[in-house]
């Protein structure tokens, strides 16, 4: 129902001035057109007292009023309806500035819940991390941790992007650490059983019709017996030995997901390190960006030909045309989702004795 237009708001400038130029313009416009229409274009007919005094300048003058006084009315309600719109377009920005502001805080929360550069390269010295999130906060995150002899480096892609993916890496972060840390779990495949188990609990999907989860890849690097354990949910892990570049597929279910039984089995692979190895993990956030000139995925094996042809160069240069060559596919189009990286080299690890 609209609102009714307030007194105080009639006899504003904009009434009175709509109103009188409506009046003048009947009185000596209108009324003199009419009566030279009704003379047949003639002036000599009528004189200037029949154009003062004529009943027909009154009832001119009248329409001219009202059409003024609507006109006045309509200008009023214009500018009713623009203060409105004015106070509606602040709120919304003051809302929008606090859920900014808001999310910028998490984003400062989500980064501090990540492995520091400096941590990584304590043990990892040639290594680097391409994090390119899509929205402010991610649904990628990646996570590194030590216990005893070994060292693990995970590449996790949670369900979603933006807000909802980063309540879930939080959950997940949260999870491997209790499993790692608490509960001493150091098999890659074990560690995935239980994060299953937990996420599935945590999210209660066996009762509910949640189906968010995530894929992950992780690695065990065990320095004192010269290898690394690898186990994936749909995150393959990339490595390069002797000029040959590897691919070891992860398996083909989820943590949490589609499939909510509890119990679930996962593959550990061992790698031996007698050679310098590099190794690399990252979301199908980059192979799957468009771009190019036919508009099409990067793709995994645009992706493993790239890494063979500059796994010789430093870490950082790596990173560096990492993040080049995607910009350059992408091009105009916009992100699809996030971006994670992850590349170490085994030779350089640090032994924890």
């Amino acid at each position: 129902m609209p609102k009714k237009i307030k007194f105080s708001n009639l006899i504003s400038s904009y009434f009175f001035v709509d109103a009188i130029l409506g009046t003048l313009f009947g009185f000596f416009v209108l009324h003199p057109l009419s009566m030279f229409i009704k003379h047949n274009g003639s002036i000599g007919h009528f004189n200037m007292d029949q154009l003062i005094f004529s009943p027909m300048g009154l009832y001119f003058a009248g329409i001219g009023l009202l059409l003024g006084a609507l006109n006045g009315s309509f200008r009023v309600r214009m500018k009713q309806k623009n203060k409105e719109l004015e106070k509606s377009k602040l709120f919304i920005e003051e809302k929008n500035q606090k859920l900014e502001d808001s999310i910028s805080y998490a984003k400062r929360i989500q980064l501090a819940a990540l492995a520091s550069d400096k941590q990584i390269k304590s043990y990892l010295p040639e290594s680097f991390v391409l994090y390119e999130p899509k929205d402010i906060v991610s649904g990628d995150f990646y996570w590194f941790a030590r216990l005893k002899e070994k060292i693990f480096v995970a590449t996790i892609d949670c369900t979603g992007h933006g807000v909802p993916g980063a309540l879930l890496t939080m959950i997940a972060n949260a999870h491997l650490v209790e499993i790692v840390k608490v509960l001493k779990i150091s098999e890659p495949d074990k560690i995935l059983n239980q994060l299953h188990i937990y996420i599935c609990n945590t999210l209660k999907q066996e009762e509910s019709k949640n189906l968010d989860g995530l894929d992950i890849a992780i690695c065990a690097i065990d320095k004192t017996n010269n290898s690394l354990e690898y186990s994936g949910a749909r995150i393959p892990l990339v490595y390069i030995q002797d000029e040959n570049l590897k691919i070891i597929k992860g398996d083909r279910y989820s943590i949490g997901g589609y499939n909510k039984k509890l119990k679930r089995t996962f593959t550990k692979h061992i790698i031996e390190l007698k050679q310098d190895t590099i190794f690399y993990m990252f979301s199908d956030g980059y192979t799957d960006q468009f771009g190019g000139p036919k508009n099409r995925r990067f793709r995994i094996d645009k992706l493993s030909n790239l890494l063979l042809e500059i796994h010789k160069l430093s870490m950082e240069e790596q990173k560096d045309i990492l993040k080049k060559s995607i910009e350059k596919w992408r091009d105009k189009e916009p992100q699809t989702d996030d971006i994670l990286v992850m590349g170490f080299k085994t030779n350089y690890v640090k032994h924890l004795n």
